[in-house]
């Protein structure tokens, strides 16, 4: 490679920024996807637990003929919400009712749970568990797990496009020929200092230049090219270099003398001469 040929690299400081919001990004997916998996299911079957209590206690009650076990849990939770919706239910099916909706909302809602062979073994052993406990679990609610599922999904997604810029960014190399004041684009088109018409710094802000070529450029003629100049390292250093070539700055007076509006710039407290 020509000792006058040097290439851009990634700039470090973008990479630690992009960095640290992968991390983040990604860590609060696996957050949410820990939350969806784990923690909230196991919250809710706490919740449906004490639920279950409440409804062998009711389904215990002297005078209740009610048949405890739900073999089919779908097709009952269904039947009760139907049978909700235009009447009252009875205590047993209002607690039945509570119980499968909390396993359903817990992810949990299949025959194995709700099979009860001995009731009342089963309300003892629940009895027990919930003895010491000062106040009864909260119940999930039907969009826990499925919002906690759409935020770790998201977080997924923002996480691949972040590394996919990365790699990118990574991979996207300038050259720059600081004999000919050449910049060679990732695409192998060249642009010279003198090829540039414009070097649009309406967006200099935010890391971002627009290079508008003369019509009579040898390639790309008259087309706008916008550059980032944040990723690209050091890329901004060959496009001030490029402008001062095409449009040197204006020579200093060698009399010792400035121009008004010179001086103006320099020393605010002076006035421009009246003519």
């Amino acid at each position: 490679m020509s000792e006058t040929l040097q290439r851009t690299k990634a700039s470090p400081k973008w990479l630690g920024k992009q960095m640290i919001f992968i991390l983040l990004v990604a860590g609060f997916g696996i957050w949410a996807l820990a939350d969806a998996m784990f923690v909230y299911p196991s919250r809710g079957v706490q919740a449906a637990e004490f639920l279950k209590l409440q409804y062998l206690k009711a389904a215990q009650e002297p005078g209740v003929l009610e048949k405890i076990s739900v073999e089919n849990p779908q097709a009952e939770l269904q039947s009760l919400l139907e049978r909700q919706a235009t009447t009252t239910l009875t205590p047993v099916q209002k607690a039945r009712l509570d119980w499968l909706e909390a396993l359903r909302n817990a992810s949990r809602l299949d025959a194995e749970r709700t099979r009860i062979t001995d009731p009342r073994a089963a309300s003892d052993v629940l009895a027990k568990k919930f003895s010491n406990a000062s106040q009864a679990p909260k119940a999930l609610s039907r969009f826990d797990i499925p919002v906690q599922w759409g935020i770790a999904a998201l977080c997924g997604a923002l996480t691949a496009a972040m590394v996919f810029v990365l790699f990118r960014t990574v991979g996207t190399v300038y050259q720059y020929d600081t004999a000919t004041k050449t910049l060679t684009l990732p695409s192998g088109a060249t642009i010279k200092a003198t090829d540039v018409a414009l070097f649009d710094k309406r967006k200099w802000d935010k890391f971002l230049i627009y290079l508008k070529l003369r019509d009579d450029a040898p390639q790309m003629a008259a087309k706008e090219i916008c550059l980032d100049l944040l990723r690209h390292s050091p890329l901004e250093d060959w496009i001030l270099d490029m402008e001062a070539t095409a449009f040197p700055p204006a020579p200093e007076p060698t009399d010792g003398s400035a121009s008004p509006s010179a001086m103006l710039m320099t020393q605010p407290s002076l006035e421009l001469p009246k003519p």
